[in-house]
């Protein structure tokens, strides 16, 4: 009779679960969505079209089970409670992201070096042609803390990769080490801890190495003013988690005497052209991604005029570049910024030969995978 009971009970409370799930997942489907996750700061997985091609094939089943998993009603708090019983249950990685002395770490894919040759070919084949050309790679905060990962954690490898890339260089290009001075700053708050980006801080460093190689003063931290913009800011590796163990990170903007900006034109994707107040987009300080905050939402080209006095020079980066660039308008009076991920061509936006000086600035992790890099070669 017990035994009975009990398996009774079991088949009543697996009804209960898998009929609380498909509710749930009926109630996914029928309710409004929204196509951009700002808690996650990327586009979600898009409704599949059904056809007979797409059904028999299984790939209509496998993409209307990643849009119900994306869209799935209360998805944040789920992934909370995820989060909470695997650290109940002694985890230090949860969803890629490790958890280590109040930090957040991703320890990233491994490195590949067919598509890292092939970047620096393309690299050569434009510095060469246009010249002036500096490179820096900046490492990600899980290779400067690699000390603080579990010891199960994959190999970082981004200092390995780094000079790798430095040593493939053609002798005409430059190479800028920031590695040294951020690892020797590690105790000083260099990256955000709950955000893959580098703080105000961590590119004030690497901007001091940059133009002390081409023989330029840094504007010394003593002439800084530093505005603590936001104290709330909860980054990309946050979203992965939502984790109560996360401290919000401080989003610093540091301003200075001299050289003021006097224009802000940015193109979109689209060709459109428009022009902001300043290189500062406060708005973002009240929305999730408050890194948006420096230069705002990744374009293709954003053009920048001060009155330095100095020469001119173009950025080719990815976001790490957003908070480093308000320093390059202390010496430059024209810093034009691109991001190759946003083109087609370069040379659909800019010259590059109009340029006294060109910086390519990426952190480790997206140079290792980036694709477009390869672009520069076809500005030839």
């Amino acid at each position: 009779m017990k035994t009975d009971l009990k398996k009774l009970l079991a088949i009543i409370n697996s009804a209960l679960f898998f009929g609380v799930l498909g509710l749930m997942a009926l109630i996914t489907l029928f309710t409004p969505k929204q196509d951009f996750s700002e808690l996650e700061n990327r586009y979600l997985a898009a409704a599949p079209e059904l056809s007979s091609r797409s059904w028999f094939s299984g790939d209509y089943s496998s993409r209307l089970g990643e849009y119900v998993r994306e869209r799935f009603v209360l998805r944040s708090r789920w992934i909370s409670l995820r989060t909470s019983l695997e650290r109940l249950a002694g985890h230090s990685e949860v969803n890629g992201v490790f958890f280590s002395d109040g930090r957040f770490f991703e320890a990233g894919d491994p490195i590949d070096y067919e598509q890292i040759d092939r970047s620096v070919e393309a690299i050569n084949s434009f510095g060469i042609k246009n010249g002036r050309l500096n490179v820096m790679i900046v490492p990600t905060s899980a290779q400067i803390y690699a000390d603080r990962l579990p010891s199960y954690a994959p190999e970082q490898g981004q200092r390995r990769m780094i000079n790798y890339v430095y040593s493939a260089l053609d002798p005409s290009i430059q190479s800028v080490d920031v590695y040294d001075p951020l690892y020797y700053a590690r105790d000083d708050y260099i990256y955000y801890r709950t955000d893959h980006h580098w703080t105000t801080r961590g590119a004030y460093i690497a901007y001091s190495a940059y133009v002390r190689s081409f023989g330029y003063s840094p504007v010394s931290l003593d002439r800084i003013d530093v505005e603590h913009a936001s104290h709330s800011f909860l980054g990309s590796y946050y979203s992965k988690v939502i984790s109560d163990e996360a401290e919000p990170d401080t989003v610093d903007i540091y301003t200075s005497g001299g050289a003021e900006v006097t224009s802000v034109r940015i193109t979109g994707a689209d060709g459109t052209v428009s022009e902001h107040d300043g290189l500062y987009f406060r708005e973002n300080l009240e929305k999730k991604d408050k890194y948006l905050t420096f230069l705002g939402e990744n374009v293709p080209l954003i053009e920048i005029e001060s009155d330095a006095g100095g020469g001119s020079i173009l950025v080719i980066k990815d976001s790490y570049a957003n908070c480093f660039v308000p320093f390059l308008t202390k010496h430059f009076s024209k810093v034009a910024v691109v991001d190759l991920r946003y083109m087609m061509k370069l040379s659909d936006f800019v010259d590059p030969g109009e340029f006294d000086r060109v910086l390519l600035l990426y952190n480790a992790s997206t140079f290792a995978s980036d694709a477009n890099i390869v672009k520069l070669k076809a500005a030839e």
